[in-house]
Order: structure tokens, then sequence, then C-alpha cells
């Protein structure tokens, strides 16, 4: 009998559906939750009214009421492994309702955002493991540092180098700045670039009349600031051929990736750990400039292959993206593809 799994992930460019492919094919019955941000959630770092937001969770239990609606919907509730991928439904009440079917459950929590954005201190105590892709948090928490993971493509793509440059990721007033400086370089440079923004979520005070109030008074604050250009952003008033909508799918963006000769990333700011577009693009041999300077520690730092560059004055070298070239994968990454780093993560024989 297949041992049964409750994944329990965010959406993330489709990558969820792989994970729980992955683990089907591996003889693992899965059912997959979404691992929402739910209005009001109060583990961002920076959120404001952070008080008036955990007394709203902990009057109204907006999580308890999610997690009881997807409950509903799998009247069989007997798993072996709860495999989370952040925190943000972690709660009491899961591992309660949970245990009271499952009292051998074995419970694992992988973190690929930082301590810097989110604050699950509490939720860690809950897990028999947790893993973190941030090796300063994993130092700080005492906890198991294990990088992201890359899906090895299916089949061996002989592809041309359609782009020079290519850069898919989230929509953020900190990116849209470090991107509208690249793309006047590139445009001068005649580069090829794929970039995109795209506007991933409304935050719960997305208002138009709120809007318009701030935009009256003129506040000034790092958090309004953010506000109004996430707004502008979502409603089509801040204008960039580069702002999406819709995000890619997953497939289509390892295609683009794939296609392209050098990868730009980007992570959130303060963040150190290496995002799933940084360790994708070096499993592939690609060139890569990133922000993230801690790359340089890594035993695979290699500066022929990989550029770091200034989040605040970013000066890239347009001869150099323009150079066609590949590198020798690191072995270091041989224990990053997706059904390897499974079966690290959960401590289970899944092949």
């Amino acid at each position: 009998m297949p041992q049964r799994v409750l994944l329990i992930t965010p959406e993330f460019y489709g990558a969820e559906k792989i994970i729980k492919s992955v683990l089907e094919k591996s003889d693992f019955e899965v059912i997959w939750f979404e691992n929402k941000i739910l209005p009001l959630d109060y583990h961002g770092t920076n959120s404001k009214f952070k008080l008036l937001r955990k007394i709203y969770f902990l009057l109204l239990s907006p999580h308890i009421r999610y997690l009881r609606k997807e409950f509903k919907k799998n009247e069989n509730l007997k798993f072996d492994i709860l495999f989370s991928i952040n925190a943000h439904l972690i709660c009491p009440y899961l591992f309660r309702k949970l245990k009271s079917k499952n009292p051998n459950l074995f419970s694992v929590l992988y973190l690929w955002d930082s301590s810097s954005m989110y604050n699950w201190t509490k939720e860690l105590k809950q897990f028999n493991k947790v893993f973190t892709f941030d090796r300063a948090d994993s130092i700080k928490y005492h906890i198991e540092y294990k990088p992201n993971f890359y899906v090895k493509r299916s089949i061996n793509w002989i592809l041309e180098k359609e782009y020079d440059l290519f850069f898919v990721g989230k929509f953020s007033a900190s990116r849209l700045a470090v991107i509208d400086k690249i793309v006047k370089q590139t445009e001068i440079s005649s580069i090829k670039s794929f970039v995109k923004l795209w506007t991933a979520y409304k935050v719960f005070f997305h208002n138009h009349l709120i809007y318009r109030l701030l935009k009256m008074f003129n506040f000034k604050s790092s958090w309004i600031e953010n506000y109004e250009i996430n707004f502008e952003a979502i409603e089509g008033i801040l204008t960039r051929e580069y702002i999406i909508g819709k995000s890619l799918t997953y497939e289509e963006m390892q295609h683009h990736l794939l296609c392209s000769n050098v990868i730009l990333d980007l992570p959130f700011q303060r963040q150190s750990g290496y995002t799933h577009r940084l360790i994708e693009a070096l499993a592939n041999g690609k060139k890569v400039i990133t922000t993230n300077s801690s790359v340089r520690n890594e035993n695979f730092y290699n500066s022929k292959q990989i550029q770091v560059i200034d989040e605040q004055n970013p000066e890239i070298d347009c001869n150099w993206i323009k150079e066609k070239s590949t590198y020798p994968i690191d072995n270091y990454f041989l224990d990053l593809e997706l059904s390897t780093w499974l079966k690290s993560i959960v401590n289970v024989g899944i092949v």
C-alpha cells in the first residue's frame, strides 16, 4: 500500500504540480493544499499593524476556516507524511487534526523564503525535520541547510540561444528599479532580452479610494511608496513592456531560460539564499548575473561564469553577455535535481 503524503506548498509557476508528479511517480499517493498567504497574514517581517493582524487571526481564524474547507474535499485524512514548503498555514489545529488520525505522522518543513521576509519561529517547533534554503538562517535557527532544487529537463533539448539575457519574476518596487536601469543598458547595446515582471497579487488594502488619498496627501514612507507602485503596476497605470499580469508556467520559464545565454538573478532584498532561477541556470551550465553576493563564498563560484552586480548601481558587461558560452556543471548540483532533492528532504525511499 503506497504511503500517503499531504503536500502543502505555495503556487509557484506550476512547480507545485511537478513536485506532486515526482512524488506520485515514486509510488506515493499525494494530496495537495495550497499554502496560501491569506489576507492580513502577520508572518511578513515588514507587515504593518502586526498586532491587529494577530488579533484578527486569533478571533476569526481565517487559516482554520481555509484548512477545514480543504479537509472537506478529502474524506480520507490518513497520511504518513506531512511535507510543507513555507509555513503560512501551519498552526496547532493542522497538527491536532492530522495526528488524531495519524499519531505517527512524519512532518517535514522546507523554507524557500528567508527569515528577513517571514517570521516562522513558532512554526518550526512543530515539525520533525526543518530545512532552509538560507545558510544564514540555518545557523541562526539551528536547522539544516538545503539549497533549492531544480527540475531536470525530460528530453535532451538542443536549443539555439534565442535571447542574450533572461529574467522572469514577481513584481516588486526594488526589482523594478534594477530592471529599469539594466534594460536601458541592454537597449543601448542591442542586447536581445526576455525580461518579465508579473504582478503577483493584490495586497489586502488594494483599493482605488485608498490609493487616491495616499497620492493626494503625498505621504512619504517606503511602505506607502511600495503600495502605490504595486497598485499602479496592477492597474496598468505604471506602464512597461516587461510588466505582465499573468505569470509564465514552469515549462515556459525553463524553455526561455534554456534558450538564453545569460540568466539575470534578482533575489528579494535582504535574502541570501539562492533562488530557483540561479540554481536552475547553473545546473544547466548558463552564465549568471546576480545581486546575491553570497555566491562568491561557494565552492562552485566561477568569476568567468557568474558576475555579481550592485543592486543600487547595476552596471552590466554587455560584451560578456553577448559572448556565447556554456560551462561544465559542478557536482554540487547533482543532489539538487528534484527527485534526489525530495529523497533527502522527506527522508524516505524516493527513487
